[in-house]
């Protein structure tokens, strides 16, 4: 009796075991979703050590340029020809002598791009005080030193250094030279004609707290517009980019920006639109072994292959395949959820300001993605995210609600009179004209955990 139990348990020990069987496939592909690229590389070297059949392309370490074909076939499309009429006609006649050899430069960098655009179309008294704006400006393109000071260094007045500062602003990248976010914004709507362009900056010059709390409806009562209008002029404004010189080819910014974490996956905007990137190896780069492959071949060709080496064979060709498999499921999974993100959070995205920050979940977005809450979390635990500002966030900002709210708070503090500080029901108040409600005891909570003096105290501090 008992022997029959014994066996009837094993028995059902062992049909479960059956049934609870997992595919190591699925194994493999959720554990390098979870990676970081640096991670993943040492999975990437492991493996290589591991599995013979898997080999690693090397890739080109200096990639062929169009100059480096013109310098070896037609070295002289490379050089300026002095007896062409039309180059002789564009070259600068004026007292200067301002040649554009003169600005020419082995490689291009922004702020060899502004002065050509910017000293070429300055008369010869003003070209110090066009330079002196090129070098004053931060890594983001705007100009901090007000003009003041600018026409004492240069010694000239402050008519001709507004002159300077707004023919630098009709440069490109647009909005250069500006001297606010609001300031860059409108210098580049005011380069459209479109009646979304013009509404979109009015919008930013007058209504910029409402563009930011969405107050569809009240613009277009104020204006007499449809509704529509008014979204389509939202969508120039968040297309805009408030931070001109990040991601320019030498940006101004590249020799600041410290090193921090590495993003796993870059948000940019480009001219064609937005540009997803996932950071980390390439699985193009990853390929079976030929020898194995070509091995492969002839055993499945005899009719009567050795059985060691075909189980040995087929063994690491399918090991090498599932890998370069789940290494490529995980770059899709990633640019699904990036292409995601600029589409569902493009305001925050494209200005990093977290007033934008729309309220987001991981099970949403496998939702929306048809993927299941698991992956979702997977590719984005402890991975991180560069904006199109050129800023690394992690990706928890994106499904932290309060976290909104907490910056938001930090920057109305920021921006406080300290000799009249504001009460958390001032702050509360603040924030639900800009479309966030919360409660004074929120705003407390928020202030606290955020280590925020109270007003008593920021006023004595």
């Amino acid at each position: 009796m008992e022997s029959s139990s014994v066996r009837q348990g094993l028995g059902n020990a062992q049909r479960l075991d059956t049934g609870l069987k997992i595919d190591p496939r699925l194994v493999l592909a959720s554990h390098l979703l979870q990676l970081n690229q640096t991670e993943l590389e040492q999975a990437i070297e492991t493996e290589l050590n591991e599995n013979p059949a898997l080999d690693r392309l090397q890739e080109d370490v200096e990639p062929i340029s169009e100059e480096m074909v013109f310098r070896a076939i037609a070295p002289q499309e490379l050089k300026p020809s002095g007896d062409d009429p039309e180059f002789r006609r564009s070259l600068p006649n004026d007292e200067g002598g301002l040649s554009w050899l003169d600005l020419a430069v082995g490689e291009p960098q922004t702020t060899e791009h502004l002065r050509a655009q910017l000293l070429s179309a300055l008369p010869a008294k003003l070209r110090k005080v066009g330079e002196y704006l090129v070098e004053s400006l931060d890594p983001r393109g705007y100009l901090g030193e007000p003009l003041e000071e600018v026409a004492l260094h240069c010694e000239c007045s402050i008519e001709e250094a507004g002159l300077a500062l707004a023919a630098l602003q009709r440069c490109n990248p647009a909005g250069v030279g500006a001297r606010s976010v609001q300031e860059c914004l409108l210098l580049q709507l005011l380069r459209g004609d479109t009646l979304e362009h013009k509404l979109a900056a009015k919008i930013v010059k007058n209504y910029l707290d409402d563009f930011v709390s969405r107050k569809t409806m009240r613009i277009a009562r104020r204006y007499g517009v449809m509704p529509d209008v008014v979204q389509r002029a939202f969508a120039e404004i968040l297309s805009l980019n408030p931070y001109p010189c990040e991601g320019e080819p030498g940006s101004l910014a590249w020799a600041s920006r410290s090193v921090g974490v590495c993003p796993d996956l870059v948000l940019n905007r480009a001219e064609a639109g937005w540009q997803v990137e996932v950071k980390g190896p390439d699985e193009t780069l990853l390929k079976v072994s030929r020898a194995y492959y070509r091995r492969q071949t002839e055993l499945n060709e005899r009719q009567r292959p050795p059985r060691d080496e075909k189980r040995h064979v087929d063994h690491f060709v399918q090991r090498a395949r599932d890998f370069i498999s789940c290494v490529e499921q995980r770059r899709r999974t990633m640019r699904a959820i990036g292409e995601y993100l600029v589409v569902s959070q493009e305001g925050f995205v494209s200005t990093g300001d977290y007033a934008f920050l729309r309220p987001l979940t991981r099970s949403q977005v496998a939702e929306d993605l048809d993927l299941h809450e698991s992956t979702v979390s997977r590719a984005t635990a402890d991975k991180f995210v560069q904006l199109a500002t050129g800023e690394v966030v992690s990706f928890d900002v994106f499904f932290k609600p309060a976290l909104r709210v907490q910056k938001m708070i930090e920057g109305i503090l920021a921006t406080e009179n300290p000799t009249n500080p504001l009460s958390d029901e001032r702050i509360a108040e603040l924030l639900a004209e800009k479309g966030v409600i919360v409660a004074r005891r929120t705003v407390n909570k928020y202030r606290d955990r955020t280590k925020l003096l109270s007003s008593r105290k920021r006023r004595t501090a």
